[in-house]
Parts: C-alpha cells; sequence; structure tokens
C-alpha cells in the first residue's frame, strides 16, 4: 500500500483527517520529515506542533525546517510521557510514527494525545509490526495492544491498514 512517507500523509489529506487550516501535533518528531509533510498539508493557516525530547533531532529538524523557509511548524522539546506542553484540546490531530514501540508505557503518550485532541479529532498511529526485521530484539507493541489501549483510554478506531513491515491505525475521540 504505502512505501514512501508522502503516500501516507497524501492517503490522510484524501481521506480528510489532514485538512487544510487544521492544526496538528507530531509526537516525536526526530527529524522532522513527517512534520515538513504534514505542515504542507495544513497550509494556508494551520500548524504544526513537532515534538521530541532530543534536543538533537530538534535543532537539526528546525535548521532543516528553517533552510525550507517553511514557517508552520513550532518545536517543542518535552517529554511525550509526562506533558506535550500543549493545552487541552488544541490540536485537530496527532501522528504519531514509530514513537510507541520505543516507550515503555506507551498508554501515557496516547492519553497526552487524547488531552489535547479537540473533539472529533483524530490520532494517526504509524508504528512497525512485530514481524519487521528492522525492529528486532527491540519490544514492539502488538497492534492490537494499543487498539487495546487506544480504546480505554476513550478512542473509537475509524481505519486499521497493515502494509510491508507497518500498520496504521486511525482513530477518533
Amino acid at each position: 500500500m504505502f512505501t514512501r512517507p508522502g503516500e501516507i500523509v497524501k492517503y490522510l489529506r484524501d481521506k480528510k483527517y489532514i485538512a487544510a487550516n487544521m492544526n496538528g501535533a507530531d509526537f516525536g518528531c526526530g527529524s522532522g520529515y513527517f512534520s515538513i509533510l504534514l505542515a504542507q498539508g495544513v497550509l494556508p493557516s494551520g500548524t504544526i506542533y513537532a515534538i521530541d525530547i532530543l534536543e538533537d533531532e530538534l535543532k537539526s529538524a528546525q535548521e532543516f525546517v528553517n533552510n525550507l523557509g517553511i514557517k508552520n511548524i513550532r518545536f517543542l522539546r518535552q517529554d511525550l510521557e509526562k506533558n506535550s506542553g500543549l493545552a487541552n484540546n488544541q490540536v485537530d490531530f496527532v501522528f504519531i510514527s514509530q514513537v510507541l514501540y520505543q516507550s515503555i508505557e506507551p498508554q501515557k503518550i496516547i492519553k497526552e494525545a487524547f488531552r489535547v485532541l479537540k473533539n472529533g479529532g483524530f490520532l494517526i498511529v504509524y508504528e512497525p509490526q512485530a514481524s519487521n526485521f528492522l525492529f528486532q530484539g527491540q519490544k514492539v507493541h502488538l497492534q492490537e495492544e494499543i487498539e487495546k489501549i487506544c480504546s480505554e483510554i476513550g478512542f473509537k478506531i475509524l481505519e486499521r491498514k497493515e502494509f510491508l513491515v507497518f500498520y496504521l491505525l486511525i482513530f477518533q475521540k
């Protein structure tokens, strides 16, 4: 199905999970690659909050974004298991890519996403499947485990997609 990040974001735009003028958060933005694609998807007046705990990643991402002249991304250094730095009901969507598998307590990150999402907002989860050879030797949360956590927190599942070595889950608050 999807082989490139741009295809994922295009799919999300086509399905209206991401649209012009929305505000969104990229939880665990890393190098900022998805943040840039998401920022393009919310133009002309939407904002993306790119959040990561690693200072070096944020500095690198911010420099990359500045060099591209992108103005609608705000960077925040936060521990997503504690607080994202966003207000309650602030964003229309939260995008989480390859973050939950790194967390011992992914439910804390998912609860934070629930807190910052507006009612009706979307949680988009893009994570490696347990069978993903790239993540051998690491704790990879099963898709079913993430679905169960999201359901218990109050999210409603809208879509499940499996492809290559990743899965995509879309929930609504």
